[in-house]
């Protein structure tokens, strides 16, 4: 055997216990498809089928998953055994911060887990109610030229069209807007919002959201992506929705023409690997057939997905299923969602396995959203590069150290 095959069996055999540890690791993160999470939906799922007197057909309507979605801890207690304290507290947290869940996503619930990932970001939490952070922390609310518009860049903008959402997360940054009960944004308001966008030819992407955008009808939809493709400045249209995780029964084919009709692109949310279930993945499938762009937006929260193997489990899903990994957020200082806050410092080292460990698709760009709606900051860990005499030194994803002169 030559010297260089030799030196590449020894190099492949430390990279294979590299990838035997982060696999045995990976192995402990709950996932959609999974034996034991398919138990979970359906033993919950026929519970409320029964309950509901509802059919298979029923269950796959979005419709009807929205007329049924759960938003009392009375109905709750239909499906799974709440102790007292327990009860009290969704009922205390409920009469402050409204909730609801589609009957779907209830279904991934793990009750028996306290942590699960599910029920940490759908079910109210007595947390909640530490008064600590801002209502609007972005500051939107001061960034609206116009209509229901938040501009913070230069070329782009948000039109946030509803309040509505299929499950209302308990981490969301617009929970000052989920008030008392669903509202779409007025077509007044809306056409304000476009013709804003109209007169200025600085903005040539939008981004339509909520709420979930994907909650209008598909005739709503298709005046508002009909009015913004007919603006020669407008190059992308965008969508904001959390509907493949929530309520993946809205994705179908008629929508998916609507959106390849328009070229729109999708910025969805997965926060765990639990959520990428057959369901989703029908609907992440129906969409990308089709020929739509779909990219993640995931949220680090405390306890939900704050692990590097949770991490980095979740994003390889969702490179299987050919959804782009596109951003990491940095939880956002909203007022009663402090108990999901963690460290830059856990983002930064979650973001240093990364490396190497697993494919450039499966590596968000980690952020920070600056308060009073400064805008995102990337963040990287700092170790990665550092100035010396005469050039650079360089940190590879195994700590090893090079060196890199300054070109002349």
């Amino acid at each position: 055997m030559d010297i260089n095959r030799q030196k590449s069996l020894i190099r492949s055999e430390e990279l294979d216990k590299i990838a035997i540890e982060d696999t045995k690791h990976k192995s402990n993160i709950r996932i959609g498809f999974s034996e034991f999470s398919e138990k979970i939906y359906t033993n919950t799922k026929n519970k409320i089928l029964k309950e509901l007197d509802a059919s298979e057909k029923d269950w796959n309507d979005p419709k009807w998953q929205l007329k049924n979605r759960i938003s009392s801890v009375d109905e709750i207690s239909k499906y799974t055994s709440l102790t007292d304290e327990e009860y009290n507290v969704i009922k205390k947290v409920s009469e402050k911060y409204r909730f609801a869940i589609t009957p779907y996503y209830f279904s991934l619930i793990d009750f028996d887990n306290p942590n699960c990932p599910i029920r940490l970001q759908s079910i109210p939490d007595i947390r909640e109610l530490d008064e600590d952070g801002e209502l609007d922390p972005m500051n939107e609310e001061q960034s609206n030229p116009s209509g229901r518009i938040t501009r913070r860049y230069p070329n782009k903008l948000i039109i946030n069209v509803t309040n509505a959402c299929p499950m209302y997360c308990r981490h969301c940054q617009r929970r000052r807007l989920i008030g008392n009960f669903d509202k779409n944004t007025s077509k007044e308001d809306i056409e304000t919002s476009i013709e804003f966008i109209r007169t200025h030819q600085t903005i040539r992407e939008v981004l339509i959201t909520g709420g979930d955008a994907l909650l209008l009808s598909n005739n709503r939809l298709e005046d508002i992506f009909n009015k913004l493709s007919n603006i020669p400045h407008v190059e992308v249209i965008r969508i904001g929705t959390r509907t493949l995780s929530t309520l993946p029964f809205r994705i179908d084919d008629e929508l998916a023409l609507l959106l390849r009709k328009y070229k729109v692109q999708v910025s969805t949310q997965f926060n765990h690997a639990c959520e990428i279930t057959p369901e989703a993945v029908r609907a992440i499938d129906t969409l990308v057939d089709h020929g739509i762009l779909v990219r993640n937006q995931m949220v680090l929260l405390h306890n939900v997905n704050d692990d590097k193997y949770c991490i980095q489990k979740t994003n390889e899903e969702l490179h299987k299923y050919r959804v782009i990994t596109y951003y990491l957020f940095h939880p956002k200082d909203v007022k009663s969602t402090k108990h999901f806050q963690v460290d830059i410092s856990k983002g930064l080292e979650i973001m240093k396995h990364l490396e190497g460990r697993t494919s450039g698709m499966c590596k968000p760009t980690y952020v920070y959203n600056a308060p009073g709606g400064l805008g995102k900051v990337p963040l990287v860990p700092m170790e990665n590069i550092v100035c010396v005499e005469n050039g650079y030194k360089l940190i590879t994803w195994e700590n090893k150290t090079i060196t890199k002169d300054f070109e002349k």
